[in-house]
């Protein structure tokens, strides 16, 4: 039957675009909305494995590891396809296969446009002229014309078939319930040709339909994106200090951290400070330290004493050591003041303000370069020998003891993130890569599914032609034993049984059927004609299957109400 054919036409035109669709989905350009990068090499850089006029397929990823081939957006010769080596303060270091040197341009994530993915030697060079690229595209032209012609051309000898039957002669005989409506020719096989098969092709389009459309969706947008990501750190200090002293004043002969300091008792005090970072991330620092003490006079001078020897340090602690002579200090004072005259004694007073001067440098994590700096003070107030800590009343909020030599400070850095991209689909947030995967797989289905109606099709095509029509049309057939003048005078013959059914919908009528001579009759009446079709082929079964029912009257126009049925048609 011609729509029998026309659904496999169908199955097959679909499943040859589904197969485009996948190959456009894997295979798309950026340009195109796709994610594919192509890069023709060109260069010995990458030998052994890569030559000239070779093609490589980049896809991006969400994240790059050492040792993968990736390629990158160079300021002055634009892509470049080299090898990660290594990784330095949030900088890839790249190299060609066959170089003995690292690249100048250290790229950055943001740089690489994506990682290896497919390899096809040689393919560059077919494609490097015009002339080629049109012998391309008209292969491509003709596989497509290929892919659609086949079914076309099978349908076009499908209908020369038809159009060579002839028209049946008619004969007596009883007539009988459809077999294969009834009984026979049912299941899967026959049930494609009729509505099951025609909800099911539909289900199968709106499935394959919300898959491109997911696909499209998905294919035009990036399966990465970057985001700035904020990596948090503290820097923390602990001031104390200590000497031994002289009397009762203090208690167990030793002064310290948070006691004054009288020089006449405690000369001389050691100073400590140790330097730690702190973070959740693996930290790689590299810096140099010193601690220093500035004198400053109530009148405005000031002047720098050392404390301590400058020191480098690795890791994420040092410690600085110094020494206070008071005594030391005192003369200093006592020398300035001789020197410029003015009396440094009775109600004169100074600031002693211990400061370290911490510079730390490296990695935070694998890949942020941090700069840090980091000089918390401890100030003591000096008004003749005595030195008392400083707690922050002069113009500043009061601190307690654990403020003052415990200082601390919080920082963070931003640096950019390659993670994989969402959707936002009625409420949900798949990630770009799954949906992708989703699509394909569904429209995968769809295809298979597709292919199964045709092969279903195709055998109920290969079934006798009664059997197709009883399974497409039993709800308006009606058996009846055959009318002596069917096929005589008033007979009006029609092309095929789709014409006949447009009759009988136009004409609101029952299709009455019987058997012919070599095969099955199919007529609708009205007042005047007789519209007749003629299979040349018997029901699955044959003869043997055939059931008397009641006679009606040949020489009126029956319609739904004039047919009379046997207890057995009915149901």
């Amino acid at each position: 039957m011609k729509r029998n054919w026309t659904w496999t036409r169908v199955a097959l035109s679909a499943g040859a675009l589904v197969v485009v669709g996948l190959f456009w989905f894997n295979f798309a350009p950026t340009r195109l909305g796709g994610d594919s990068i192509y890069v023709v090499t060109a260069g010995i850089s990458m030998e052994p494995r890569f030559h000239t006029g070779d093609v490589a397929i980049l896809r991006p990823a969400s994240s790059y590891e050492v040792g993968e081939i990736v390629g990158y957006k160079s300021p002055r010769i634009g892509i470049v396809m080299h090898r990660i080596i290594g990784e330095k303060k949030g900088h890839f270091l790249m190299k060609g296969d066959n170089n003995n040197f690292v690249d100048e341009y250290h790229p950055a994530p943001s740089d690489v446009v994506g990682k290896l993915w497919l390899h096809v030697p040689k393919v560059g060079r077919i494609i490097s002229s015009q002339r080629d690229r049109e012998s391309t595209v008209f292969l491509a032209a003709a596989a497509m014309g290929g892919i659609i012609g086949v079914p076309a051309e099978r349908e076009r000898r499908r209908r020369r078939k038809k159009t060579r039957r002839g028209e049946t002669s008619t004969s007596g005989a009883k007539a009988f319930r459809p077999p294969s409506h009834h009984r026979r020719g049912g299941g899967p096989v026959m049930a494609v040709i009729g509505l099951p098969g025609q909800v099911a092709a539909s289900i199968i389009c709106v499935v394959a339909l919300a898959a491109l459309a997911l696909g499209a969706f998905s294919y035009t947008r990036s399966t990465t994106t970057v985001t700035t990501k904020h990596l948090s750190y503290s820097q923390t200090g602990t001031w104390s200090y200590s000497g031994a002293a002289k009397g009762d004043v203090y208690p167990n002969g030793v002064v310290t951290t948070g006691e004054p300091i009288f020089s006449a008792v405690a000369p001389v005090v050691k100073v400590d400070f140790v330097y730690k970072f702190v973070s959740a991330l693996p930290s790689h620092l590299t810096g140099r330290a010193g601690l220093t003490a500035l004198l400053i006079s109530s009148n405005g001078w000031s002047h720098t004493l050392p404390v301590g020897p400058k020191i480098s340090f690795s890791g994420t602690e040092a410690r600085l050591t110094g020494t206070l002579n008071l005594p030391a200090i005192e003369r200093y004072v006592a020398s300035i003041g001789a020197q410029t005259g003015q009396s440094t004694g009775g109600g004169a007073s100074y600031t002693l303000v211990l400061e370290p001067a911490v510079h730390a440098s490296g990695m935070l994590g694998s890949s942020s370069v941090l700069e840090e700096n980091f000089n918390p003070s401890l100030s003591f107030t000096v008004q003749g020998n005595e030195a008392q800590l400083s707690n922050g009343q002069n113009g500043s909020a009061t601190k307690t003891l654990a403020q003052l030599v415990e200082p601390s400070t919080a920082g963070s850095v931003s640096v950019p993130r390659t993670t994989s991209a969402n959707l936002s689909i009625i409420g949900l947030n798949p990630s770009v890569s799954a949906s992708r995967r989703v699509a394909a797989w569904v429209l995968l289905a769809c295809v298979l599914a597709l292919l199964g109606l045709g092969i279903l099709l195709r055998k109920a095509s290969r079934a006798p032609e009664a059997d197709r029509i009883a399974a497409r049309y039993g709800a308006i057939l009606v058996a009846v034993e055959r009318p002596a003048a069917l096929g005589e005078a008033g007979t009006v013959r029609v092309a095929n049984i789709e014409d006949l059914v447009k009759i009988a919908e136009y004409q609101g009528r029952m299709i009455l059927h019987c058997v012919g001579e070599s095969g099955r009759d199919y007529f609708v009446r009205d007042q005047t004609l007789t519209y007749l079709y003629s299979t040349r082929d018997q029901p699955s079964g044959g003869r043997a299957t055939q059931e008397a029912v009641p006679v009606v009257t040949p020489n009126t126009a029956p319609n739904d109400a004039d047919v009379e049925t046997s207890p057995m048609d009915q149901h």
